[in-house]
């Protein structure tokens, strides 16, 4: 089983000059209303996906990697706590066609839906769950914040978070225009659940019709001893037409996806 991560992918307009930094509530509300905006807009996309795979061996050195070029697609769903689902077309491994049963399990290290999941941010909404620190950041640009799952708390769902969760969020204070975000949990949950010790995702601007969205660019995750890990990088997005069904169960490609 491939562990799992849940990261966001959000729309933002340009950022401003930091001047004061915000209540961390008012921070918070910001971000919520701009992920609300994301799920309403961004439609289903397709990107050029390079996949970088390492397995360490005791020495530290490079005992096994892959490296993989795929076109990546998002395709819509109706699920508000999961509206994209993803799908890959693998184009080489290593500089060669693969064959078409490849798949991510077939990489040294792989995590699931590092450019598509909500879910993370949903968890926002269990504010009472974390104590939070907010500082200045990038010569007052941007703030910096910091996210800690308490100890104790009074809330019974802060208890489907894991053990040792903590999330750091680069963001304008104004906007909610996330730059970077990263999180990680114990250790030993992430051995015993199977899910990503450290995950991060840097943003950029890319265009999609009339409008920019802030995408992943770049995804990075390993486990807990850095002897599995991974670097995902995303270029070259554009809308994605969907898929034309002539048969119970078959399906072709509409056409290529649609640059506009």
């Amino acid at each position: 089983m491939k562990p799992l991560l849940a990261l966001a992918v959000l729309l933002f307009p340009r950022a401003a000059p930091c001047q004061n930094l915000p209540p961390v509530n008012v921070l918070l509300d910001r971000l919520d209303a701009y992920a609300e905006r994301y799920q309403a807009t961004l439609p289903s996309l397709s990107c050029d996906e390079q996949i970088a795979s390492q397995a360490l061996n005791g020495k530290g050195k490079v005992a096994w990697e892959t490296d993989t070029q795929a076109t990546l697609r998002e395709i819509r769903t109706q699920d508000p706590y999961a509206p994209f689902t993803e799908k890959r077309d693998f184009k080489t491994v290593n500089g060669r066609r693969p064959k078409a049963s490849f798949h991510t399990s077939q990489m040294p290290y792989f995590v699931e839906g590092g450019f598509a999941s909500l879910v993370g941010f949903k968890r926002w909404e269990e504010r009472e769950c974390f104590d939070y620190a907010l500082a200045p950041a990038n010569d007052n640009q941007t703030v910096r914040l910091e996210m800690t799952l308490k100890t104790r708390f009074a809330n019974p769902s802060c208890a489907r978070l894991p053990d040792g969760f903590r999330r750091t969020v680069i963001a304008d204070p104004e906007t909610g225009r996330i730059l970077h975000t990263e999180r990680t949990i114990a250790p030993e949950v992430a051995s015993r659940d199977t899910e990503v010790y450290f995950g991060g995702i840097d943003y950029a601007p890319q265009k999609l019709g009339d409008q920019t969205f802030w995408l992943p660019s770049r995804f990075t995750a390993h486990d807990a001893r850095d002897t599995n890990r991974m670097t995902a990088t995303y270029t070259n997005c554009h809308r994605y037409t969907g898929e034309l069904k002539i048969l119970p169960g078959v399906s072709i490609p509409e056409s290529t996806p649609a640059h506009r």
